[in-house]
């Protein structure tokens, strides 16, 4: 009788182990879905904008590099590069003055883009274009 009772605390710690390796896996994969959407939504704000160029001066065409998921101000819109796919360039488009808070997705085919094209009433030219980066030719008043 004794011999099983010096034996029953091997079960009770195998179960109390496995429960707190299982609790730990969960918060862990938890804090991680959160963190991830929180960075998702983190574009969608137009709190903290960075403007794309300081405009100085007459500068008619500016160079500007776009990073992946990283919102960007220039006139009267913001755009968020989302990169490339099916070689068409995809982009997020904030115009601000019809409602800041809602994406419109474009797709531009790239080589189309190089020729030029508008996003909200504004202008612009493709230089080139990788997975994380865009690297566009701002064109004011055209």
């Amino acid at each position: 009788m004794s011999d099983e009772r010096n034996h029953k605390w091997l079960p009770v710690l195998f179960f109390m182990l496995t429960g707190v390796i299982l609790g730990i896996s969960l918060y862990l994969i938890t804090a991680s879905a959160v963190d991830t959407e929180a960075r998702a939504h983190a574009g969608n704000k137009n709190v903290g904008v960075p403007p794309a160029v300081a405009v100085t001066g007459d500068t008619k065409r500016s160079r500007v590099v776009l990073r992946r998921d990283v919102r960007t101000r220039f006139g009267k819109v913001d755009l968020v590069y989302r990169g490339i796919a099916k070689n068409n360039l995809q982009l997020d488009v904030f115009i601000r003055e019809l409602d800041p808070d809602y994406p419109y997705r474009r797709e531009i085919n790239r080589r189309a883009a190089d020729k030029g094209f508008r996003l909200g009433g504004v202008r612009f030219e493709l230089i080139s274009a990788g997975r994380n980066t865009a690297k566009l030719v701002w064109i004011r008043g055209g």
